[in-house]
């Protein structure tokens, strides 16, 4: 691969994911280390994205907002670990809230089909769920954000509000050592913040590429947050870092 392709390809993942360490984008790209470094010197002198302690970042510092049907792509096997991981959650005559992340979706794929409700803004989960003969499906309605694919707005809330949420299983675009769990849409995010507060237990799903990321909104402390499943391939410093902050976490 020429340096200029790389450098094409360096730029594309920072604008998707924020930030990226030099160790995985040497191992991305199957080059050594100070290849990697080089690299992003050239970029940071053209301005082009700014140098951080071991990586780079976009010059925004946060990840492009990705529609779903990007995101279903991603990470594939990772979410499919988390959502495995999750299913011990789940009971029947219990009542669920999943947002629209594409993780808490391999999830909802894999329900049985049990005698419990779901309050959900996601159109996927609702489509999914309709199928199945003993689970009550309730939309929270509201507008209809077709790049999220979630319902949102204050119609959104005030159903939501309704109702006695014994678990909601949310991800985000980033969890931040310090200041938590982040989104990129603000409609979405001021959803999960009024989630997150109305829930009895609070289950994160998030793979470890998001483990010490930002977004635009921020909607969840570490303190809210019951219970972090993420996947193996979490850095054990960040891991330690939040289980140090009274964090549960289960490496899936």
């Amino acid at each position: 691969m020429l340096a200029s392709e790389r450098h094409q390809k360096i730029l594309a993942l920072l604008d998707e994911q924020g930030t990226a360490r030099t160790v995985d984008l040497a191992e991305n790209f199957a080059v050594t280390d100070e290849t990697i470094r080089r690299d992003l010197q050239i970029l940071a002198d053209n301005h082009l994205i700014s140098r951080v302690h071991g990586g780079a970042s976009c010059l925004s510092g946060v990840r492009r907002l990705q529609s779903f049907a990007e995101r279903t792509s991603i990470r594939v096997e990772q979410k499919k670990a988390i959502a495995k991981a999750a299913q011990e959650w789940i009971l029947p005559n219990h009542t669920y809230a999943f947002d629209s992340s594409t993780t808490a979706m391999e999830l909802v794929t894999s329900l049985p089909d049990l005698e419990y409700r779901v309050v959900t803004n996601a159109y996927a989960v609702i489509d999914h769920l309709v199928r199945l003969e003993e689970v009550e499906v309730i939309s929270t309605g509201g507008r209809f954000h077709p790049k999220t694919n979630t319902f949102n707005g204050p119609e959104s809330i005030a159903t939501l509000r309704r109702h006695n949420i014994n678990t909601a299983f949310i991800s985000c675009i980033g969890l931040d050592e310090r200041r938590g769990a982040s989104e990129g849409f603000e409609e979405q995010a001021g959803y999960k913040e009024i989630l997150v507060k109305m829930a009895e237990k609070v289950i994160l799903l998030v793979d470890s590429s998001k483990l010490g990321q930002r977004s635009e909104y921020f909607f969840s402390d570490l303190r809210d947050i019951t219970h972090i499943i993420t996947d193996s391939e979490a850095d054990p410093h960040f891991v330690e870092q939040l289980q140090n902050q009274g964090c549960r976490v289960t490496l899936a």
